[in-house]
């Protein structure tokens, strides 16, 4: 049995022997606790550093509007796109229309209204005799340059409806005799139009309707006399997109003119009066069909083909294939059958 006087000693030495322990254990808290406060004043220091980092970094630029390119696209993903079995969905109808529609806000904006092309190489069976003036004609040969410049400038948007925009166009398309001796250009086509586009979102037949437009166009050769031709149209053009596909319906109305003055009095019978244009437009290659009818007994009209595919990382090769009347306005009313190659310049719509 422990004694009293034992119970002390053996007290007295266990708080010996734990002091030491106690000590570095007080120690040690003292050193955590001073540790804490001075990462909490760090922490907080930090933290107003960063915040006042955050006060002081500029807001990013707003995109710029302008011509639409995949690289703009991209870098501003401003256009909400819609599910797309497609992988080239920056160049959707949708998107370039809705890109017409922003561009209006900026004044020196430039888009692209019809295909942009440039063939080197282009095959008509008609070129047999080249006018170049009311009394003066040269042989002309079947291999000529074709090419083809179609812009339009947003000029208003938002007048007609929140979706609405007005555009003025123009389209140059000449055909050039470059591999005769005088090089002389056999026709140059001048078209500009006023548009009123309205950007739509309903369904028909499983196809999202794009836009819906409503324009006025002049279209003329601009000479006069005996080689004048020309007309002018109101026409509406209904456009439509599923997928990687796309289909447009464009019927017009010719504006009568006076009988005596009128250059072309038939030129409806021959050139139609409706546009039904369809095709698809992928990642690697697009191809797109053009018809044109009068609807009559006597039938008149013609049928374009056209195949886009890359060259390169920027540019595209173009096929245009075309059979039937219209292919230019001199010769309107004359069956012609024409092949052609070169490079795309811009998509149209």
């Amino acid at each position: 049995m422990i004694t009293t006087r034992q119970q002390g000693s053996l007290m007295w030495l266990v708080s010996l022997l734990c002091f030491p322990v106690m000590s570095f254990g007080q120690e040690s808290l003292l050193k955590a606790v001073a540790l804490a406060e001075q990462g909490s004043r760090e922490l907080y220091s930090g933290a107003k550093y960063v915040t006042a980092q955050q006060r002081e970094t500029p807001l990013p630029e707003p995109a710029p509007v302008g011509i639409a390119t995949p690289e703009a696209s991209e870098q501003y993903p401003a256009v909400t796109r819609r599910p797309s079995g497609s992988s080239r969905q920056s160049s959707s109808l949708r998107d370039n229309m809705q890109a017409v529609h922003d561009a209006a806000s900026n004044r020196f904006s430039l888009v692209s209204h019809k295909a942009s092309y440039v063939l080197p190489a282009a095959y008509n069976n008609t070129n047999e005799e080249l006018d170049v003036g009311n009394a003066e004609s040269i042989d002309a040969q079947s291999l000529e340059m074709e090419f083809q410049l179609s812009v339009q400038v947003p000029v208003w948007r938002g007048l007609l409806g929140p979706s609405s925009v007005i555009s003025a166009a123009y389209t140059n398309r000449s055909f050039w005799q470059a591999y005769t001796p005088s090089a002389p250009f056999r026709e140059s086509i001048h078209e500009p139009e006023l548009i009123f586009t309205w950007l739509t979102d309903w369904q028909l037949f499983g196809f999202d309707s794009v836009a819906t437009q409503l324009a006025f166009s002049h279209q003329s050769n601009g000479s006069d006399g005996e080689m004048s031709r020309g007309w002018n149209r109101i026409y509406t053009n209904f456009i439509f997109e599923r997928e990687s596909y796309f289909l447009a319906f464009k019927p017009w109305y010719r504006i009568p003119e006076d009988k005596v003055g009128d250059d072309n009095p038939d030129i409806e019978f021959y050139m139609g009066n409706f546009e039904l244009s369809g095709g698809f437009r992928g990642d690697r290659f697009g191809t797109s069909m053009i018809l044109r009818n009068n609807l009559r007994s006597d039938n008149r009209g013609a049928v374009e083909l056209r195949w886009s595919f890359p060259v390169g990382q920027r540019l595209r090769g173009f096929v245009r294939y075309f059979n039937g009347y219209g292919e230019g306005l001199m010769h309107y009313d004359r069956l012609q059958e024409s092949l052609g190659i070169g490079i795309e310049v811009a998509e149209g719509f």
